[in-house]
C-alpha cells in the first residue's frame, strides 16, 4: 500500500511538466545532470531530432522505458528478476487523467520524467529514507493533501454527473412554469432617435411632452391600420428630421429579446399596439402582428443548462449547510469572506513547498534529497 501511495504522488507531482514549455536538451552524457542556468530534470524538453508524428507509430501495448532494477521490493523475492515496464498505453493513462489532450511533445516530456521519479524513488526506497522521520512525516503531510485533492476532483465530478443528467419531467416543468420566456412573434416597431430629434430643424421648439403628444397620435394611427413605413415618413418630416428613415418591418422577436418595457407587446392581443414608450435612446412603439410559443423540442437545449446550474447549486447549498468557517479577514486582505463551496472546483490548495525553505528545519537528508520547493514535485530544484 505504502508503494502505491508513493507511485500516486509521483504521478500527480509529475504533472507540472505540462505546463513547462519545450526547452533544448544540455549536450551532456548524462541526462540526469543539471548545467549551470539551466532547468532543473523534470523541467527539460526533449532532445533534438524528435519528431511529432513518430508518436504515432507506436502501439499502445508497446513498452516505452523498462528499467531494470525498479520494482516494488516489499514483493519481490530476492531471486526474482527486478523490472518495471511501462507501456504506452499505460503514460496515456495517465496524461489523460492529467492532461486530456496533451500534446505529444508533452507526453514524451512527462514519459522521461515519469521514467526519472520511478528510478531515483526506488533508489530512495533501497536505502529506506521512507523511514527518516522528517521524510515520512512530510510524505504523511502530502498524502493528506493528494487525498484532498482526489476527493475535491471527485466531488466536483460526480457533482456534473449528476447535473448533466436533467430528467425530461424536469425540463418539461420549467418549461410550462415559464412558457411566457417562449413566446416569440412578428413585431412592428417605430421608432424616432433621440439624437434625430436633437439634430432636427424643430428641435428648440419641442420638449419631451410635444414629442409625446405628436407620438400619440401615431400611434392611434398605427392601431388603426395605417402602414408602419408611411407613419415613420411622417413622423421624420413632423419633427424636421432630414435623414432617410430605415425601412421597417415585421421582425421575429422573443419575449425575452427586448427590453422588459417593450415586451409588453406580448401581452397584447395579435393586431394590438402599445402605447408610446420613452426609452432613454428614443420613442418607440411596437404591434404585435403574430404570437405563439416556441416549442419545448427548440428551447430544451436553452432550458437544460439553466437546470443543470441549478442542480449545482442546490448541492453545493446543501453540502454547505453544515460546514461554517471564520477567516482571519486581515490576515486574508479580503472585506468579505471567500465561498467555500464554489461553483467551480478550486485551485490546488497550498501545501508546505510555498513555504519559503529557509522558514522549516531542515535535516542533514533535506538537504541530500529536497522534499519541499520542487522536489515535491518529484524533481531537485534548480541549482
Amino acid at each position: 500500500m505504502r508503494s502505491v501511495l508513493i507511485s500516486t504522488v509521483m504521478l500527480f507531482c509529475a504533472a507540472h511538466v505540462f505546463a513547462q514549455g519545450p526547452q533544448a536538451e544540455p549536450q551532456v552524457n548524462n541526462p540526469g545532470a543539471v548545467m549551470p542556468g539551466q532547468p532543473g530534470i523534470g523541467q527539460r524538453g526533449l532532445p533534438y531530432g524528435i519528431h511529432s508524428q513518430a508518436l504515432a507509430d507506436v502501439p499502445p501495448d508497446t513498452p516505452v522505458v523498462t528499467l531494470e532494477g525498479v520494482c516494488d521490493h516489499a514483493q519481490v523475492s530476492r531471486t526474482k528478476a527486478c523490472k518495471t515496464i511501462i507501456t504506452r498505453a499505460q503514460i496515456d493513462s495517465m496524461v489523460e487523467m492529467m492532461t486530456p489532450g496533451a500534446s505529444p511533445d508533452a507526453r514524451r516530456t512527462f514519459a522521461i520524467s515519469y521514467a526519472r521519479l520511478l528510478a531515483v524513488s526506488s533508489a530512495a526506497e533501497r536505502q529506506h529514507l521512507e523511514k527518516d522521520p522528517a521524510v515520512a512525516a512530510e510524505l504523511q503531510e502530502q498524502l493528506k493533501i493528494l487525498r484532498m485533492r482526489l476527493l475535491t476532483d471527485a466531488f466536483y465530478r460526480d457533482m456534473e454527473e449528476d447535473a448533466a443528467n436533467v430528467p425530461a419531467s424536469e425540463i418539461q416543468k420549467y418549461y410550462t412554469e415559464h412558457k411566457a420566456n417562449f413566446e416569440e412573434g412578428e413585431v412592428w416597431r417605430l421608432s424616432i432617435p433621440r439624437s434625430a430629434l436633437t439634430t432636427g430643424r424643430l428641435n428648440l421648439a419641442l420638449d419631451a411632452s410635444d414629442v409625446k403628444v405628436r407620438m400619440d397620435e401615431i400611434v392611434k394611427r398605427a392601431a388603426s391600420g395605417e402602414d408602419f413605413n408611411q407613419l415613420q415618413q411622417e413622423a421624420y418630416t413632423m419633427f424636421g428630421i432630414t435623414t432617410e428613415p430605415p425601412t421597417i418591418k415585421a421582425n421575429m422577436f422573443r419575449r425575452t429579446s427586448l427590453r422588459p418595457m417593450e415586451a409588453k407587446v406580448f401581452d397584447l392581443e395579435v393586431g394590438q399596439v402599445t402605447q408610446m414608450i420613452d426609452s432613454p435612446d428614443g420613442f418607440v412603439f411596437l404591434k404585435l402582428e403574430s404570437k405563439q410559443y416556441v416549442p419545448i423540442e427548440v428551447v430544451q437545449s436553452e432550458i437544460k443548462p439553466l437546470l443543470q446550474q441549478a442542480r449545482k447549486a442546490e448541492k453545493l447549498q446543501s453540502a454547505a449547510k453544515d460546514v461554517t468557517a471564520e477567516f482571519n479577514l486581515a490576515y486574508l486582505g479580503t472585506p468579505t469572506a471567500p465561498e467555500l463551496f464554489t461553483p467551480q472546483a478550486p485551485t490546488q490548495v497550498a501545501t508546505s513547498r510555498a513555504t519559503p525553505p529557509d522558514a522549516r528545519p531542515r535535516s542533514p537528508l533535506r538537504r541530500r534529497m529536497p522534499m519541499g520547493g520542487q522536489g515535491l514535485r518529484g524533481f531537485p530544484p534548480q541549482q
